[in-house]
């Protein structure tokens, strides 16, 4: 029987190496006028294989104001 454990592990389609130990992610070169990056290369640690491309989540400092108004409806 084979161990459930060791088979879950993602393997690289390129090199073959095994383990998520070997997903790294890089930030990318552009950045935000904050030195935030723009997005995040996931890529194989042994042989560069790119697996996604995520951008980076922006959240403003702006809120967004209601206005009410001064009658009761």
């Amino acid at each position: 029987m084979p161990d459930d454990r060791q088979s879950a592990q993602p393997k690289c389609p390129v090199c073959g190496v095994v383990g998520i130990e070997h997903f790294k992610s890089t930030r990318s070169n552009q950045t935000s006028q904050a030195k935030e990056p723009w997005f995040f290369v996931i890529h194989c640690d042994q042989c560069g294989y790119v697996y996604n491309v995520l951008a980076k989540h922006i959240f403003t400092q702006n809120s967004t104001r209601v206005v009410l108004s001064d009658k009761n409806y």
